[in-house]
Formats: structure tokens, sequence, C-alpha cells
């Protein structure tokens, strides 16, 4: 009997391979931090460092590539260290900062905003998408198409939602939000000033979910259109603190970022997917009234945005097979892959892929030899 691991996924036949993998990981959102420890770290310097000219810290009010922003002292936005990670369903990112993530301020006259931002390039292209600069974050660059963020207002957590740059005017807007409700995003030029947002929701009534019902194979979720200082709806985007607030994670599953415009829409491929390689930009962005020495007047708002992490690459999961101590193979694949399908077939010529059994809910299964040739893959479901 031939026992065969065949490439993880149909798509991959015939693309080129990067030279290097991103390997998967899978995070808990539960304010324990210890499953980060073998995720790889990028640092952005501390306080009052100046990069190119760009002050680590610095007000917002930019808005082309060649400004160069006031610095201002605001440590809850001071982002020093952060990570990016997936796993074959989520995006997950990791930040710490000098201060307080999440830190707003509510009374009766004030009513703090703060973002925690990964704005990402979805298609590796820099002709889509929008500049940074164009909203006030430096340094800047360009090509990023949409935003897993979330939001914290008037002293607590608000909403954790996604975000499109594919829209340039009113009318490319309007197009952007009826390609939303549809469960679609269209990767185009965009701007900075108009984006839909939302919150994507994994039921399509009831209390927790959106007010658009998304079509097949969608059909299970729905989605709610939001605004900055909006009324607070959780949805899947979710987010974690440390006790003393210096420490985030975050995730932000691949659904909630839709599908592209492929027709019929039950074929169209989900935006981000294992094998795609993206670029990622992290920043924090806060209102400055808990800024140290802020005026009683207008604070300036302040923001750090970091270095972007290049060429992310979203590997697919490493399948393996061994002899088992009981008789047999054991088939196994990374614990971050869990929810995966194995699939068999008895022959590459004309197969017949079918699932295995239990494989969703595992990352090994033993199987039994016998006297057919076999081939086994992982697959998406």
């Amino acid at each position: 009997m031939l026992l065969k691991a065949t490439i993880c996924f149909t798509l991959f036949l015939g693309m080129a391979v990067p030279v290097r993998g991103e390997p998967i990981h899978h995070i808990i959102i539960d304010g324990d931090f210890s499953d980060w420890a073998t995720v790889p770290s990028y640092y952005d310097p501390p306080g009052t460092n100046v990069q190119n000219g760009i002050p680590n810290t610095h007000g917002t009010d930019g808005k082309t590539p060649d400004y160069i922003p006031p610095y201002v002292n605001h440590p809850d936005v001071d982002l020093l260290e952060y990570k990016f990670t997936h796993d074959c369903s989520n995006l997950y990112a990791y930040f710490r900062a000098e201060g307080v993530i999440g830190n707003t301020i509510s009374n009766a006259t004030q009513h703090g905003r703060y973002y925690v931002i990964v704005t990402i390039d979805v298609d590796n292209n820099t002709n889509t998408g929008y500049n940074l600069c164009e909203g006030g974050y430096y340094p800047t660059s360009s090509g990023y198409d949409m935003n897993m963020e979330f939001e914290f207002y008037d002293g607590h957590p608000n909403k954790g939602n996604y975000l499109n740059h594919g829209a340039t005017n009113d009318d490319t807007l309007a197009a952007a939000f009826q390609d939303q409700m549809n469960g679609i995003v269209r990767v185009l030029p965009g701007s900075y000033d108009f984006y839909p947002e939302w919150v994507w929701f994994d039921s399509p009534s009831g209390p927790n979910s959106g007010t658009n019902n998304l079509p097949p194979p969608d059909d299970h979720a729905s989605i709610r259109f939001v605004s900055d200082k909006g009324p607070s709806y959780q949805g899947i985007i979710r987010i974690a603190l440390s006790p003393d607030g210096h420490q985030a994670e975050m995730v932000a599953p691949f659904r909630g970022f839709m599908r592209d415009a492929t027709e019929p829409h039950s074929a169209a491929k989900p935006i981000i997917s294992l094998g795609k390689t993206i670029n990622v930009s992290f920043s924090l962005e806060a209102s400055g009234e808990l800024a140290p020495n802020a005026p009683p007047v207008n604070p300036p708002w302040a923001s750090n945005t970091a270095e972007p992490i290049r060429g992310y690459y979203l590997s697919p999961p490493t399948l393996q097979i061994a002899p088992s101590d009981a008789g047999g193979v054991l088939l196994s694949w990374d614990p971050g892959a869990v929810g995966m399908q194995l699939q068999r077939t008895f022959s590459l010529e004309n197969p017949d892929w079918q699932v295995v059994p239990g494989s969703t809910t595992t990352n090994q299964v033993p199987w039994t030899s016998g006297t057919s040739n076999t081939f086994f893959r992982l697959a998406q479901p």
C-alpha cells in the first residue's frame, strides 16, 4: 500500500512558493500572552526617538508623504513591540506599549477614543488601497486595502471591526457599501476618507447579529455597518489586554474580510486565505485627553505607526505521515490548523477526495494500512 501526503491545497498547484513561510500558531485571546512566546518580535523605538525625521509618537494632521508631524507626548500610543501570526482561519496581532492600551476618559464633558489598528495590503500591490499618510500615520507606506481594528470609546471597549479602503469618492463608496452587503470586497485604488466599516456576526438573526444577512455560502452570518463613537457591538474580532494594560492581543477571522468579486458568489475566493502574501502595518492612535500635560481645550491626537511587516506569507499547515506504535500510520499536522479537513483519495487520476470522518476536530488521525494506494491532503472547509 502506498500512503502519500499530497500538496495541502489544490489551489497551490503550479504556484511559485515563497522562500520563507510563516509558521502557523493558534493563539487563545484570553490575556495570557504565553502562547506568543515563539512568535517573532518586531520593535519600535520608544519615547522621543526620531526615525527619518519622524517623531515616534506624533500628531495626526498630516496628509502628504513629505509632511513631518510634530512630536506629541502620549505614552499610551507609544508602541514598543509588535507581533503577527495566523492559523488556518484567523489573523492574530500582538501589541506592547509604554502606556495603557485602550485608555480612554469618560465624564460629563469628555469621551475619549483609542484605536488599535492593523492595516493590511491584502494583494501585495501598492497600486490598490491607500497611503498611510492620508490618515496622519507616519512613517508612511502605500497599498493598504483593509483594516482589522478595535475601538475603545468613552471608557469601554466599543467595537472590533473590518474596514475597506477601496473607494475614492461618494459614488465608489456607495458601490462599496453595496458590495459589502453582498459579502464581497473589490480590491481597488482607495483613499483614507472613503470607507465602509462593519462588524461581522456568526449569526443571521437574534440578539447577537447584524442588520444585513449575507448570501450563500455565508448565509450563516450577518454584518452591521458601524461608525466611530457609535453604539457598542461585539462581533468576531476580539481583543484582550494584560492586567496592567501594556499588552494587547487581537484576533480577526479570515471570513470577516469577505470574498472577492468572482461570480457566482458561491465560488468567490476569500480575500484572506492560506497561500497569500500580505503586507501589514501596526498603529496605535488616541485622542489627547489623557496625554501628560494635555491642554484643557482641543488636546492633540497622537499616533505611533511601526515599520510594516512586508511579505508575510500565510503558510499552509504541513501534513506528515509516520509509523504508529499501534500499527498502521499516524497522519498529523500543525496544532494551529485544527478545523481543517483531512481528505483522502485512492487515485490521483480523476481523484475522488473524501473527508476523513472526525478530522476537523483534531490535528492527528490514525490510519490502518491496507492493500490499496491512498493519497491524503488537507483542505479548508
